[in-house]
């Protein structure tokens, strides 16, 4: 089954998330994975630079999708001990609070593999490209994404369009951030969280 993804987002804008270009599920990860087996959860938010409460919404999710066992959840919040139980490797596991991967996003993800590997693309092929990789995503909004990393300074304009012919373009070889997708947030700004920097927005006060 296809997944259906958007690039709109209720969500705090990334850059106000990210510390080092990180999320602060990534850097709760990071920190599980850094324990090599049992830890605490204060310990963990602590190195992770969050919450508890962030910390705890997480290893609610992680729990339920077996990654992490708790061993003593009647403890105070910042004492509660759990066991890495599944490691998966370097990127935090996108979870919802049921433990099921979440789907979100994959169409920017695969749009932003897509336009670092070809040379050469236009809006249908690019479209094609993620179909392909099984991510049911709008042609709108393969054109939204193009838009605006093109006011980011990302994309160069390789054959201009014309009435019928599609505008072809490629991926600046200097605006090759990283493996992260550059993000577009509900208020229209490009954040690129291999940069950690917000590379375009449409109104300058709303970054701040």
């Amino acid at each position: 089954m296809q997944a259906t993804v958007e690039i709109t987002s209720n969500r705090k804008p990334a850059q106000l998330e990210m510390i080092g270009g990180k999320s602060p599920r990534q850097r709760i990860w990071e920190a599980i994975r850094a324990t090599k087996g049992e830890f605490v959860s204060g310990d963990v938010a602590k190195q992770a630079n969050v919450d508890i409460a962030t910390f705890l919404t997480y290893a609610k999710c992680l729990t339920a999708g077996d990654y992490v066992e708790p061993l003593n959840l009647t403890a105070p919040t910042g004492q509660r001990t759990y066991k890495l139980i599944k490691n998966t490797g370097i990127e935090a596991p996108r979870l919802d609070r049921q433990g099921n991967p979440v789907k979100r996003g994959l169409g920017v993800e695969c749009m932003w593999r897509t336009l670092r590997m070809c040379r050469e693309l236009d809006v249908a092929l690019l479209h094609q490209h993620v179909s392909i990789a099984g991510v049911d995503i709008k042609v709108s909004t393969v054109k939204s994404y193009i838009s605006l990393l093109r006011k980011a300074g990302y994309l160069k304009t390789l054959v201009k369009s014309t009435p019928n012919r599609m505008e072809k373009f490629c991926l600046k070889p200097n605006m090759n951030t990283g493996p992260q997708a550059p993000q577009i947030q509900h208020i229209k700004t490009v954040y690129d969280p291999n940069l950690n920097k917000v590379m375009y927005c449409e109104d300058p006060q709303e970054a701040l």
